[in-house]
């Protein structure tokens, strides 16, 4: 469903949640991409990057929601 960057732009535009909950996700998969950048995973990275995951699959389920939401809503 957030591969439609048109329908993500425009829900962005109105919604204020679904905007924070995207800028979110994006920076959590910028994070996760730091961490996995490092050669060796110590016990508390691994604990963050266990987090971010579940913080970014929390945010992307919310999305999704507002995106059929808005589907519905607006006849899409």
């Amino acid at each position: 469903m957030l591969k439609d960057s048109a329908l993500v732009e425009k829900i962005c535009q109105v919604d204020e949640e679904f905007r924070k909950l995207f800028e979110n996700h994006i920076r959590f998969e910028q994070d996760l991409e730091a961490l996995y950048s490092l050669k060796f995973f110590p016990p508390e990275v691994e604990a963050k990057m266990k987090e971010l995951k579940m913080l970014k699959l929390k945010g992307k389920d919310r999305m999704t929601q507002i995106i059929i939401k808005y589907k519905n809503d607006n006849g899409l």
